[in-house]
């Protein structure tokens, strides 16, 4: 649980730009009543992880290793993620993989699988998907499932719709197998672009962004469809963040993304969960 805790407060430390007083995040992250014994124990934990710098009482993100710098953003591959997941706690598996390679506006593979977690399903999670217990027995597991997705998101950008939240199911999912839960380091929100360039829509959920360009499903809360209209969706928002702010780079995007240039808001649908609406 540890780990999931870690990768939350880095995700929200790399949001924010900013460092962030240890109290206030063990407040935040850890349920207890006594603050200081909080402090401590969250302190103890970042201590141990190189993408975390402590100093006077503050912890903040160190940057990940930027792959992608400097280059074109019409040159780069992008690996575009979705799962389906299980949809119990504390800690989601995946039972349906998805991922669309994109360049260039084009798709140049695409990738499908079914995963057995080797858990119940929750029932709202049967209803989204009409993904039933029974259609996960004898599919692989993700540790077979693995070598599939760890070629297709080699040396590209990781990109879904709510990064956040698909990310931390991958790596929730490699660490299960021990391997680096850093993966995805430099990736791609198209939830948090989609923000940006349009601050003042009232959603950003996939079926809102999505009906703002015209882009259609072929099946909605299914791994592949998701990660097919997420991919269609990225290619509409990176064409016009260059023709409206002159992104054209990796770093260009990087700086239009920053921190603070816009009003901070918090998406109702920002989160997978049994609503229409779910991201």
């Amino acid at each position: 649980m540890s780990s999931e805790l870690l990768d939350r407060l880095y995700d929200e430390l790399a949001a924010s730009g900013r460092p962030l007083e240890v109290a206030e995040c063990a407040a935040r992250y850890l349920q207890t009543n006594n603050a200081a014994v909080a402090a401590k124990v969250l302190e103890n934990l970042v201590s141990r992880d190189s993408r975390f710098r402590l100093s006077r009482g503050f912890v903040e993100a160190l940057a990940p290793k930027a792959p992608f710098a400097g280059r074109l953003l019409a040159a780069l591959e992008f690996a575009v993620l979705d799962f389906e997941t299980n949809g119990l706690g504390p800690i989601d598996r995946a039972i349906e993989a998805g991922v669309v390679v994109f360049a260039g506006g084009k798709e140049i593979t695409a990738f499908e699988t079914l995963i057995d977690p080797g858990t119940p399903v929750a029932p709202f999670v049967q209803t989204l998907t009409g993904i039933r217990p029974d259609d996960l027995r004898g599919q692989p597991t993700f540790e077979e499932t693995w070598p599939r997705l760890e070629e297709l998101l080699g040396g590209r950008v990781l990109v879904a719709h709510n990064l956040p939240f698909d990310r931390r199911v991958l790596r929730n999912e490699v660490a299960r197998l021990g391997g680096d839960r850093s993966i995805g380091a430099s990736g791609l929100c198209t939830l948090r672009l989609s923000r940006r360039l349009h601050p003042t829509e009232e959603s950003h959920c996939l079926d809102a962004a999505a009906s703002r360009y015209g882009l259609e499903f072929t099946a909605r809360h299914r791994a592949l469809g998701d990660a097919r209209v997420t991919s269609r969706l990225l290619w509409r928002l990176l064409e016009e963040a260059a023709d409206r702010h002159n992104v054209a780079t990796w770093d260009d995007l990087q700086r239009f993304l920053a921190p603070g240039r816009t009003r901070k808001r918090k998406d109702i649908h920002q989160r997978k969960t049994g609503c229409s609406c779910r991201r």
